[in-house]
């Protein structure tokens, strides 16, 4: 016995978009608009995990501080990247030949719980700490009840983060992360805060480095060709930079130096600001 499956026409609705519009640069051309800024007021502030959270009260006390000081004036989304556990849950994983998308996973972890802590000492500000989730779709209700939310600065590719070209390594870190998320959100300002003043033309560890040694404004394509072993951030970030819709300067300050931070919000030159050309 045998069953006849009933026919269905095929009906075209007469439309300038049966066509393939995403290979026809013609009927893409009358939509085309720039992209729009969705939060023009916020302020992204990524905090080093090594080089501030990992350093303790000293350093990290005065940095909450202010930060605090500066709710009044601006709107954070402060990010947390992971400390040297990290680079330990990393080793371990890449003994176990785990692949870099569970490395990912690890090393966002490590960075999720710095950023409960900065929360925590925040608390009394108002300020908490939210998942990526909620960042995704929830930031801008947040920030209108607070002046500062705090989340982990890593990307949120988890598993699916890109398998580096070499070795295992995930290649998006929390400092690609921050500049992601302050892109995608048309941020006014992406400060990364670092132990260092900027970026150094020598290693800021050697007794033979000078004040001429800090590069006070660069282009993003000019750093990648000097190949830089003292790039206080990932290099993938300068890459990222060339396609980037909104972000066209980024800006390292050194979290040790008081006021670096809040005159880095208030648009002063301080450590190294570097633009996309």
């Amino acid at each position: 016995m045998t069953h006849s499956s009933p026919s269905f026409a095929a009906k075209d609705v007469p439309s300038a978009l049966v066509r393939q519009t995403l290979l026809d640069r013609e009927l893409v051309r009358p939509i085309d608009r720039p992209v729009v800024r969705l939060l023009p007021w916020l302020n992204v502030v990524a905090l080093g995990g090594r080089s501030v959270i990992d350093r303790g009260a000293s350093v990290l006390g005065p940095v909450v501080d202010e930060l605090r000081g500066v709710l009044s004036k601006h709107r954070l989304l402060i990010l947390a990247g992971p400390g040297v556990r990290a680079r330990h849950v990393l080793g371990v994983g890449l003994d176990l030949g785990l692949p870099t998308g569970l490395l990912a996973e690890l090393m966002s972890t490590e960075a999720e719980q710095n950023g409960h802590l900065i929360a925590a000492l925040m608390a009394e500000d108002g300020v908490s700490y939210l998942p990526h989730t909620a960042v995704a779709r929830q930031l801008a209700v947040h920030l209108s009840a607070s002046r500062a939310v705090v989340s982990n600065g890593f990307p949120p590719f988890g598993i699916y983060e890109f398998p580096p070209p070499v070795g295992k390594v995930p290649p998006h870190r929390t400092d690609a992360g921050a500049f992601l998320l302050a892109d995608a959100y048309g941020a006014a300002r992406t400060i990364y805060v670092k132990d260092v003043d900027g970026v150094l033309k020598s290693d800021p560890a050697s007794d033979e480095k000078d004040d001429g040694d800090l590069i006070p404004r660069a282009r993003a394509d000019e750093l990648l060709a000097m190949g830089l072993e003292t790039l206080p951030i990932d290099s993938l970030v300068l890459e990222l930079m060339a396609s980037a819709k909104h972000v066209r300067e980024i800006q390292i300050v050194n979290g040790r130096k008081p006021g670096s931070i809040a005159r880095a919000l208030a648009g002063e030159h301080v450590g190294t600001i570097i633009s996309s050309g």
